[in-house]
């Protein structure tokens, strides 16, 4: 695996950590369920939790620079199981989360990790309440 395409692995996970999937029904805010679920996430990328993460992804999530879903979490399974996740940080302190009607953005997310560094952005739509990522953009690699 090429460092940038570890690289692309790493803002993909940091993208899936900051927005996670913020649930509905607690009474609090769209901004509020969001932010609740950036330390969730964040943790389980930390623990390389590969399936807590990709629960938080749409059916029809697509990241052009990847492809969709499924060959997303093939790229992901492969780099973790060639050890790739090792060391990862992801930092969401600098990311703004901007929310209008069903969509949210969140960008900058900054990754870091053994294979450089770099930043990405993603969106998110509510489906029936939870916030689902539908789109990643990790071109900023």
């Amino acid at each position: 695996m090429t460092g940038k395409r570890c690289l692309m692995l790493g803002t993909v996970l940091a993208l899936l950590v900051t927005l996670g999937c913020a649930m509905a029904g607690s009474g609090k805010s769209d901004l509020e369920l969001i932010q609740a679920k950036m330390a969730e996430c964040v943790a389980a990328a930390n623990s390389q939790n590969i399936d807590a993460v990709f629960s938080h992804f749409a059916e029809d999530f697509y990241c052009p620079q990847l492809g969709d879903k499924v060959d997303f979490r093939d790229f992901v399974d492969n780099a973790k199981d060639a050890g790739f996740l090792d060391g990862l940080k992801i930092s969401t302190d600098d990311a703004v989360i901007t929310i209008d009607g069903d969509t949210a953005t969140v960008t900058p997310v900054d990754i870091q990790g053994s294979f450089g560094g770099g930043e990405g952005d993603f969106v998110a739509k509510k489906v029936n309440g939870i916030w689902m990522i539908t789109e990643m953009d990790i071109s900023g690699i």
